[in-house]
């Protein structure tokens, strides 16, 4: 898997937990009497308490570590904090003054519309600052904290290198959920008053961090951490989704035999058996949570990789709903508690309007404003895009057109070495809006070296690079670009289709998967894997993943090498189209025709420097050669004898020469042939053109 794609299974995932956070906490007054204690009583409603406590938290930590080192990847350390302070810390900051009093208001309510004293829940006593439910944001904090500090130490690099071995060879040994449960355990047995059916106290007062906590939620965090760094474990995972859900189903109900359906706060909790059972039902509680966490992210794998539009919609309200949903759920509970009605219709009716109101603020309120971007990402702007029947203009007309004369990519005197291999040797070219550069170059001449600067892939010596007005590492900058590499490893098994939704997750205003499919062309196969394409197919779809983004700066490294010429002619198409919309181009290429029919500009490189650059027509001209075309009877081996012939080749009774001085060999011709006839005379190519200037350097 492509560490650049975008997860869909691991938001399902994660959307999962915070719904099911919402479902646990409208469950409370019905079974343990907080924060009021209902008329109505539920075993059902306690033992959904029981099994989603065991694992949301831990399952929401653990696609937390994944995503926070796929973004510590992607942005760099600057960037990251930047991001994680943005859309966790901030909402944290913010959503507490207004979201504790509601509560706390709630609570009093409640507890004041108490008719007889719960029998399960002791009175509330102050245990200081009341995180309530943000403390998940506040402990996620300090895991990101924790991990950076990590990545500063000089030995972190062999210590992660060693720990990717020993999480890789857990993983293929069915040991990981063993391994992801001991802290857990080992922290169960060292606490011996805590409630046992409640499993993992929930650290939601107190700013000092809660050592159980961490270590009970540092565990998935870190093996969330560390199966990004392995991401091709994901498919081991998927695979064994049923193995892991029968395990996990197993071990929930013996734990369930063994503690009882009915809550019990006392301390220390009672197990028939005595100490060794109460040893054996942790050991089987905290292999529950390790092995639930792998089994649903395994079946979100399994049916949840596809992109859907409902999923991802989900996946993007879930934040909001969890942020908002206590106080909303909290006054429900307090003002149906006197109610004589049938648990069933209360709690459904609290699940209702606390998702209904929230769903109605989300979408009109907060998915299309800058509360959104917050917490999203991103905006969504309440438009409806162009269909992708819609005139191929209409489809690209939301690119973001800067002006002609601004140049959205910079080198300035370049250099880079390779130890002794010197790749830029003051190398200084630039792109504009609206234009489509050529870079030329024999092997090692330095084109790819440029373009990795550029991406950001390398770093210069000496001199300056600039993208998108910005460094390569900027992440405003980089939204902008879309590349197409001459090598791409994406997923072999995910359809054409999920590919280019997968790449187009990460834009602000993406084009959508369909407008993609029309521009590159691949209707007749974009529901196939990627895997079973031919190699033209492929790169077809690598040029679709390329443009969704509708990017200001494109890339493209030999976008043509395997296609047929009708896909070749429809992408040149797309190509031209797109630079008319005001989209910068980079194009390498070994096809100098294909140079030819669209640059707009044409830089030639040789051992890292620029020998020539201009338009096609300036580059011809830089030489004097020139191919003259006739039927003679002169012989070729004639005619190679002669000064400022070059070349001579015949073919169907036409012979072809190139010349450095095309008027004296027609006058020596005509006179040498008074028969000669077929004449034509034409400038050089490009490629010719190309060679001569090249030859030095090869």
């Amino acid at each position: 898997m492509s560490t650049n794609q975008r997860f869909h299974a691991l938001d399902a995932s994660r959307a999962f937990a915070l719904f099911m956070g919402i479902v646990l906490h409208a469950s409370m007054s019905f079974f343990l009497g907080f924060p009021t204690l209902d008329h109505s009583q539920s075993e059902a409603l306690a033992v959904s308490f029981y099994v989603i406590h065991l694992f949301r938290m831990s399952l929401f930590f653990l696609i937390a570590g994944f995503f926070g080192h796929l973004l510590l990847e992607r942005l760099g350390l600057r960037a990251f904090v930047k991001n994680r302070a943005k859309r966790i810390a901030v909402p944290m900051i913010i959503a507490w003054p207004i979201l504790a009093p509601l509560c706390i208001a709630a609570m009093v309510w409640g507890f004041s519309n108490t008719t007889a004293a719960p029998t399960n829940a002791p009175a509330p006593q102050p245990e200081g600052f009341p995180l309530l439910h943000l403390w998940f944001l506040y402990y996620l904090c300090g895991f990101y904290l924790l991990a950076l500090v990590f990545n500063a130490l000089p030995i972190s690099r062999a210590l992660n290198d060693r720990f990717d071995r020993w999480f890789t060879g857990a993983t293929k040994s069915y040991l990981l959920p063993v391994l992801m449960a001991l802290p857990c355990f080992a922290v169960l047995v060292l606490t011996p008053d805590l409630p046992l059916w409640f499993g993992i106290a929930t650290p939601d007062f107190g700013l000092t961090p809660q050592i159980g906590a961490l270590l009970c939620y540092g565990a998935p965090f870190l093996a969330g951490w560390f199966l990004h760094r392995q991401v091709n474990l994901l498919e081991l995972l998927q695979k064994r989704w049923w193995l892991h859900a029968i395990v996990a189903l197993a071990l929930i109900l013996w734990c369930l035999a063994c503690i009882g359906t009915t809550p019990d706060l006392q301390a220390p909790s009672k197990i028939a058996g005595g100490s060794y059972m109460r040893i054996g039902y942790l050991a089987a509680y905290s292999l529950a949570i390790s092995v639930s966490c792998l089994a649903i992210l395994g079946i979100s794998l399994r049916f949840f990789a596809r992109e859907r539009a409902l999923t991802r919609y989900l996946a993007d309200a879930s934040y909001w709903f969890y942020l908002l949903h206590l106080p909303i759920v909290f006054a429900l509970q307090a003002a149906l508690a006197p109610l004589p009605w049938h648990w069933s219709l209360k709690f459904s009716l609290i699940m209702t309007a606390t998702l209904g109101l929230l769903g109605l603020s989300y979408h009109y309120l907060v998915r299309p404003s800058f509360i959104g971007e917050l917490l999203n990402g991103r905006k969504y702007p309440r438009h409806k895009a162009p269909t992708v029947n819609a005139p191929l203009s209409a489809t690209v007309r939301a690119l973001p057109v800067a002006s002609d004369a601004a140049a959205v990519a910079i080198l300035t005197d370049a250099r880079k070495s390779y130890g002794k291999q010197i790749a830029l040797d003051g190398l200084s070219m630039s792109v504009h809006a609206g234009e489509l550069l050529a870079i030329l170059g024999p092997n090692g001449a330095g084109k790819s070296s440029a373009i990795s600067v550029w991406l950001g892939l390398s770093s210069l010596d000496q001199g300056s690079v600039s993208v998108m007005g910005g460094a390569p590492h900027d992440v405003h900058s980089r939204l902008g670009v879309g590349v197409m590499l001459q090598e791409a490893n994406l997923n072999a098994n995910l359809r054409a289709r999920e590919l280019i939704a997968l790449s187009a997750s990460y834009y602000r205003d993406p084009l959508s998967t369909e407008q993609c499919v029309a521009l590159a062309g691949i209707e007749a196969f974009a529901d196939k894997a990627y895997g079973k394409l031919s190699a033209g197919q492929k790169r077809q779809v690598q040029f679709a993943t390329a443009i969704c983004g509708r990017p200001r700066l494109l890339f493209l490294d030999e976008p043509t090498v395997g296609l047929d010429v009708t896909a070749r002619e429809r992408m040149w198409a797309t190509i031209r189209r797109l630079r008319e919309q005001g989209c910068a181009m980079v194009l390498t290429t070994h096809y100098l025709e294909e140079a030819e029919a669209l640059a707009d500009r044409v830089a030639v490189v040789a051992k890292g420097k620029l020998i020539a650059e201009g338009s096609v027509e300036h580059i011809r001209t830089v030489i004097t050669r020139k191919q003259v075309r006739c039927a003679t009877t002169l012989s070729v081996e004639e005619l190679r004898s002669w000064t400022d012939v070059l070349e001579v080749l015949q073919h169907d009774e036409i012979t072809h020469l190139s010349t450095t001085n095309a008027e004296a060999l027609l006058r020596r011709m005509l006179a040498a042939d008074p028969g000669l006839h077929r004449l034509e005379v034409k400038q050089a190519s490009l490629a010719e053109a190309f060679s001569e200037l090249t030859k030095d350097a090869a």
